[in-house]
């Protein structure tokens, strides 16, 4: 499911990163899929799979990432129902280490054991 959602944000015109893998200063916007492990579900015979998208934007854009994420969200929303939002949006965060604002929002898949 993670490669799902990479290529299809990467389809949709996003420029998306696993993790570890971007280096230097956000100097423009972009994503990173974190595989975020596995959880059972606690009243059918299914596994919960969970992954952060994190939103990034240069430090000196932080309006504009609200938009991004939602126009994130937009894009995800078109691989329903395979994933679905998971109820969690972190507040927004500066990185120092890239120079940039950041959100994540979980999304979740649930799979057969």
């Amino acid at each position: 499911m993670w490669e799902k959602i990479f290529k299809h944000l990467k389809a949709n015109g996003f420029d998306v990163y696993s993790p570890s893998t971007k280096n230097g200063e956000c100097t423009k916007p972009y994503v990173v899929i974190k595989n975020s492990g596995l959880s059972a579900h606690p009243s059918f015979s299914s596994d919960i799979e969970s992954y952060y998208v994190m939103c990034y934007v240069p430090h000196n854009q932080y309006s504009k990432l609200e938009p991004y994420k939602n126009s994130v969200k937009k894009a995800l929303k078109e691989l329903y129902p395979m994933i679905k939002e998971g109820g969690t949006e972190t507040p927004s965060y500066y990185d120092d280490k890239y120079k940039a604002h950041m959100i994540s929002v979980l999304y979740v898949n649930y799979k057969k054991k």
